[in-house]
């Protein structure tokens, strides 16, 4: 019981001052009843992208178990209806870690799931190719909890050669068609931090002030292989250089009232906060996050490690609170509150050394 007073204080003291009363209320929901508060399923595991940081277009490759699918409306009534004891206590519902808009069904999905829990709430996450006028005017009906753009700089050489077959001046139309919208207060955009767009990130905050937006989540690159390792700027040491343009990147945002989240330059073992999520893979496999649902190989100062995936189970075949609820699940994550002892699989892993998406620095607006 100490242990975990411990760990919630020492999740709660990373938070945001805004999400703080929340998470509270979340955690203790979470802890008292023993359900995950937030699920992925991933409905899609494709993009209309094929940039060469991202995984997935290792699938067929280097990570010869990765599935491309888009998931069919009757497979994803038999998802929902195996997961509707989770879905009843959840408070938030990610339809895939890739382009979800690619699934022409999403937003019959979304009613299905209104139906089991009318107050949960959708992350939405996209590189905007694939987003309409029309597909806005769609999500405006339903509970868009944060619709997070990728955008990587702010001049179009910088965006278009990091992702391939982006669309520049498409990124900048439809976040102002966004904030032209009853979504403009849901807005954030995602910068992926690395060698050929860090000198952008100060000027960078004014850019996306112009444009409205108001919440920014600052990513290092996650290096899968070594071909990836010169664009990470991250180091054993820290990188004072990076971090100064960091520094002013923060204060920038201060000064507009953005809220901003940033990485680490150096590592601090923390563990990662992604494995809190239940997550379930096209399959009905469930791991404790995508990267590990599959062989990805993981680079990290100069090593390069890959492991089995990791499946507590499959939803098919077993309850799914079960697996939830699974000691080898639970080990799992506890390993990751704890932020020691991390299992083998995830050493190589920036995200469980506060250098990615997990414990960023937030710094409120």
């Amino acid at each position: 019981m100490v242990k975990n007073l411990t760990i919630a204080m020492k999740k709660l003291g990373r938070l945001p001052r805004i999400k703080f009363l929340k998470r509270v209320k979340l955690g203790v929901r979470k802890y008292m009843t023993d359900y995950p508060y937030y699920i992925t399923v991933q409905t899609v595991s494709a993009c209309n992208l094929k940039c060469k940081h991202c995984f997935i277009n290792d699938y067929h490759t280097d990570i010869h178990d990765g599935l491309i699918k888009i998931m069919k409306m009757e497979e994803f009534r038999a998802f929902a209806e195996r997961l509707t004891p989770m879905i009843k206590h959840a408070a938030f519902f990610n339809f895939s870690t890739f382009e979800a808009i690619l699934n022409k069904n999403l937003f019959q999905m979304m009613d299905l799931l209104l139906q089991i829990n009318p107050d949960i709430q959708f992350p939405f996450l996209s590189n905007t190719m694939e987003l309409s006028e029309d597909k806005v005017r769609q999500l405006e009906k339903y509970p868009i909890y944060e619709i997070n753009m990728s955008l990587d700089g702010y001049t179009k050489k910088t965006v278009e050669d990091f992702k391939t077959e982006v669309v520049f001046e498409k990124i900048i139309e439809t976040i102002k068609m966004l904030k032209a919208s009853s979504l403009k207060d849901k807005v954030a955009v995602t910068f992926v931090l690395h060698r050929n767009n860090a000198h952008e990130l100060p000027d960078y905050i004014d850019f996306v002030h112009q444009l409205g937006v108001r919440r920014i989540y600052v990513n290092n690159v996650l290096t899968f292989t070594k071909a990836l390792e010169p664009l990470a700027l991250y180091t054993p040491d820290g990188n004072v250089e990076v971090q100064a343009l960091i520094d002013e990147a923060v204060k920038r945002a201060r000064k507009h009232k953005i809220a901003i989240s940033v990485p680490r330059m150096k590592p601090k073992q923390m563990g990662c906060q992604t494995v809190e999520a239940f997550y379930v893979d096209v399959k009905g496999n469930v791991a404790p996050c995508d990267f590990l649902g599959v062989t990805t190989p993981f680079t990290l100062w100069g090593k390069t490690t890959s492991s089995p995936p990791v499946i507590f189970g499959n939803i098919f075949k077993t309850d799914p609170l079960e697996i939830y609820r699974s000691p080898e699940a639970r080990q799992f994550r506890q390993s990751h509150r704890v932020g020691r002892d991390l299992p083998t699989q995830c050493v190589n892993c920036i995200d469980a050394y506060g250098l990615m998406c997990s414990n960023r620095i937030h710094h409120t607006a």
